[in-house]
């Protein structure tokens, strides 16, 4: 008979690679490579594989102790047999030997409270039967608009009011989904709006609580569903919104109407809407941010002698007055006179630049005025 020798260590199962880390990899990297992949191959979860997830399983327990890793690494995953060194986890149903929650989670003791739940939580998509559970029902969906509005609007403040067609409320049953009215308790989950379900985990058996199908969280059903939106509490039907859109809005900003947007069914929380504002530019004046200009044009007789002129302003008409020898180009500050400001008091200040303008067309007497300004150097 012919002896074989093994080479122990070639045969071994490469724990690095079925965690997909390098061998210098720190405690915290293989930890983080264990968590993901556990989540990713728990046989309660779809898709999941339980060979996979035990060799998993083996090549953590190794590698994040550090006795152990340094026997993986001098004899390969037979370091047991090779070294005598303690049994390591032996998966579903066998119990573990030398296992405990430090090995996993860096922590002393059995709690709920640190690294077990950020892991199992989402392996199990539940917030773990030791904390009670929770009622999570849907959600109804938001609905975004885009409203084009003018500067002028803007500046004042404008209800519109829009029609929409959306899940809203059924308006025979008032949203319970029952005909009449009328409900009584879940019998599937006795009125708490959730159920208890045991969950299989490589620690063990542990409870969970899950929202019941049946009730969908609410704890009570129809008598008899509504007929008008089938017992869902909703139905598609015409809404009219009214929005209130604050004097000093700007370009670009969004509202937000809590609670307006489509309903739930089985009584979830609606939506929310949002409303995208758009402010038209406008043919005169230029906004930035709350500070309002304009150009405006003056004769060169008024700009040389003075007076008065007549401008347009957001809130009407206003005479403003031109000093003597003003230079085309010149600006002039107008306080409080531009755009409210959105969420304190006051107004934003308007800026005017004169341009001085010469007639297209002048009289030969107006001609000869102004050559005898020219010979006087004017």
């Amino acid at each position: 008979m012919v002896e074989k020798n093994l080479d122990i260590k070639a045969m071994a199962k490469d724990y690095y690679q079925i965690l997909g880390v390098s061998k210098d990899a720190k405690e915290a990297e293989i930890k983080k490579a264990y968590r993901k992949l556990a989540h990713q191959y728990h046989p309660d979860k779809k898709g999941g594989d339980e060979a996979k997830f035990k060799e998993i399983n083996e090549a953590y327990q190794t590698l994040s102790d550090p006795q152990k890793r340094q026997q993986y690494n001098q004899f390969g995953s037979n370091y047991q047999q090779a070294g005598g060194g303690a049994g390591g986890f032996s998966g579903f149903g066998g119990g573990a030997q030398g296992f405990s929650f430090d090995d996993i989670f860096g922590q002393t003791g059995f709690s709920f409270g640190g690294g077990f739940e950020d892991v199992f939580s989402d392996v199990f998509g539940a917030s773990g039967g030791a904390r009670g559970g929770s009622r999570r029902q849907s959600r109804g969906k938001d609905i975004e608009l885009a409203v084009d509005i003018s500067l002028e609007e803007a500046y004042a403040g404008i209800s519109k009011s829009v029609d929409l067609d959306i899940n809203s409320t059924c308006d025979v049953c008032d949203g319970t989904g029952a005909q009449n009215k009328t409900t009584k308790q879940c019998s599937t989950c006795n009125g708490n709006g959730y159920i208890d379900q045991q969950v299989r985990t490589m620690l063990g058996t542990f409870n969970q609580r899950a929202t019941c199908n049946t009730c969908q969280g609410r704890g009570v059903i129809p008598e008899s569903s509504c007929k008008s939106c089938q017992g869902t509490g909703v139905k598609r039907q015409k809404k009219t919104i009214k929005i209130e859109i604050p004097k000093g809005i700007a370009n670009g900003q969004t509202l937000e109407m809590r609670g307006e947007g489509e309903s739930a069914p089985y009584g979830g929380a609606n939506g929310n809407i949002y409303i995208h504002i758009t402010v038209k530019p406008h043919k005169r004046f230029e906004r930035r941010g709350d500070d309002i200009y304009l150009t405006q044009d003056i004769l060169y007789t008024t700009a040389v002698l003075g007076g008065n002129i007549d401008i347009d302003t957001l809130s009407g008409e206003l005479n403003l007055k031109i000093p003597k020898q003003t230079q085309s180009g010149e600006i002039f500050r107008l306080r409080e006179k531009g755009m409210p400001h959105l969420q304190s008091r006051g107004y934003g200040d308007m800026y005017v630049m004169v341009r001085i303008t010469t007639p297209k067309h002048i009289s030969r007497r107006g001609q000869q005025l102004l050559k005898d300004l020219q010979s006087e150097g004017m």
